[in-house]
């Protein structure tokens, strides 16, 4: 993975083989990192992609998770990086295939299958997350 920041963008570019989640921990630590991250534009191919639905009921979330293994082009991603927070990594995603098919969802994880190209959005912002109604929201 290489990080080059250039005022609040923080450019990411994320070779074949490497985890995207462990990619993003690192970002996480980086120096080159603010408080806050967010995802303006990500792009690539992925794999062994994992993905969930949210199924939220009494308070509290379950996710519905599908794997799927076959390379898949990484139509776009949103989320946050937090630091300091329980839980700092918090990203959506959606990617198609060779028909024009998508799937989409609560991204756990995927395997860099060519490249990811993307840029983050970087503050100081003393962001938090505050637990409300059993779900992490962020609170300013």
């Amino acid at each position: 993975m290489r990080l080059k920041r250039e005022d609040d963008i923080l450019f990411v570019v994320i070779d074949r083989g490497e985890g995207f989640v462990g990619c993003m921990k690192e970002v996480l630590h980086s120096s080159v990192m603010e408080n806050v991250g967010v995802i303006i534009t990500a792009l690539g191919m992925v794999k062994n992609a994992q993905i969930g639905y949210g199924v939220y009921k009494d308070n509290k979330v379950e996710y519905q998770k599908a794997i799927f293994e076959e390379p898949l082009e990484l139509l776009g991603l949103s989320g946050f990086i937090i630091k300091d927070e329980k839980l700092p990594l918090h990203f959506h995603v959606y990617l198609g295939d060779p028909n024009g098919n998508v799937v989409g969802g609560h991204l756990f994880d995927f395997e860099v299958f060519t490249f990811v190209e993307m840029a983050l959005l970087t503050s100081s912002y003393p962001l938090k997350r505050v637990l409300k109604d059993g779900l992490f929201l962020i609170d300013f």
